[in-house]
């Protein structure tokens, strides 16, 4: 498998994380289970016109759509049909990066997949798009066929790219310690605004509540520990991350990868936060 991703260049690099090219995946497994990020992605299909993904993320109703789509931010972990990232290419949006390009759509697209024209209208040219991408082969090329559409859909259509500074300063705190982040009453009375105001603006932009942001972020912290440093889930390692105790924690692991942070510790086939399911 080839796999290439970088940061876009410096106007797109507010609103997204990165790009990336998945080119050449046959693994053994044939479904994967996906970790919860809370960004909202573009996920193009470069191989075949279409992408299976699952109703109500159950795997016994599975359901085609374009191979262009928008894949929503997620409040749990979800299926992936690994055929279909065979030749694929992405664009991971920042938690809240989206609006500009969606509008108001974003807050209605918790756990949604969806064809990307139904989101940027048929004006979007989303095929055009997907058939300049199979016309190279260049990792480098696709990326700047990619970045040229996203500035010319800011310039031309899409939606003034201003978010509320209060969703900014939540999510910049979430993001530097989901521990020690405000409470949502705090955030909203620093912006003078209601709980209620705050969690619907929050939604607007983020696809996600800021109480459900926080969890995952929280999970998240979690996850990094024990994957990226090695760290055994103790106790300890569950008050750090924020929990109240071990089987707060526990519970959350259920909820968030369907498996305990012991079963994650041990598991070595994870990539970034793709866990395959072996049959």
């Amino acid at each position: 498998m080839k796999f290439y991703a970088r940061k876009p260049g410096p106007i797109l690099a507010k609103w997204i994380d990165k790009l990336w090219i998945c080119e050449g995946y046959h693994p053994s497994h044939r479904f994967e289970l996906k970790l919860p990020d809370a960004s909202l992605a573009w996920i193009i299909n470069l191989k075949e016109d279409r992408i299976r993904v699952f109703e109500s993320n159950r795997m016994d109703r599975p359901m085609f759509l374009p191979g262009s789509i928008i894949a929503g931010p997620r409040s749990s972990y979800y299926y992936l049909d690994t055929v279909c990232q065979e030749s694929c290419m992405g664009i991971q949006f920042k938690p809240g990066g989206a609006q500009p390009f969606l509008g108001n759509l974003v807050g209605s697209l918790r756990d949604v997949d969806m064809p990307l024209e139904y989101g940027l209208g048929r004006s979007s040219r989303v095929a055009d798009l997907r058939e300049r991408l199979q016309e190279t082969s260049r990792a480098e090329e696709r990326f700047q066929i990619v970045e040229q559409y996203l500035l010319q859909g800011l310039e031309k259509k899409m939606r003034d790219p201003k978010g509320h500074p209060a969703v900014a300063y939540a999510l910049q705190m979430f993001e530097r310690s989901p521990t020690t982040a405000p409470s949502i009453a705090e955030i909203a009375d620093m912006a003078n605004l209601s709980t209620e105001r705050f969690i619907r603006v929050f939604k607007e932009e983020v696809g996600l509540t800021p109480k459900n942001y926080g969890s995952i972020a929280r999970f998240r912290l979690a996850f990094r520990m024990i994957r990226q440093e090695q760290v055994n889930p103790s106790v300890d390692m569950a008050l750090s991350s924020g929990y109240y105790d071990q089987s707060h924690m526990y519970r959350e692991f259920r909820k968030y990868a369907n498996m305990t942070p012991v079963e994650l510790f041990r598991n070595s086939d994870i990539f970034e936060n793709h866990v395959p399911l072996l049959q």
